[in-house]
């Protein structure tokens, strides 16, 4: 499974709207309105859990838990800004990030 920051690197690259993670399916960027499935293998829950912990801090990741949902602005890079929506999906985590 690619890292977040190699999955954020393609999208911005990319100019895609947004990257969706749901566990169970692989890593999908949106480009020119139409989803795009990459060519990695479905998230497992302990990948979702790595990608969601490598662009989060312990507030964000309370909230999340606390309230089944959080959104938030990551800096990437210091060159691109992404809105991550992430929501509790059973017992893990999905993110819609823009």
């Amino acid at each position: 499974m690619a890292s977040m920051d190699n999955l954020l690197h393609l999208v911005h690259s990319d100019g895609a709207q947004a990257l969706r993670l749901h566990v169970g399916q692989p890593p999908v960027v949106v480009l020119d309105g139409e989803e795009q499935p990459l060519d990695e293998p479905a998230i497992t829950p302990e990948d979702a859990e790595r990608l969601w912990w490598s662009i989060s801090n312990t507030r964000q990741r309370r909230e999340l838990w606390e309230r089944g949902w959080v959104n938030f602005l990551y800096r990437f890079r210091g060159r691109a800004s992404f809105v991550v929506c992430a929501r509790v999906e059973k017992t893990s985590v999905g993110m819609d990030i823009t």
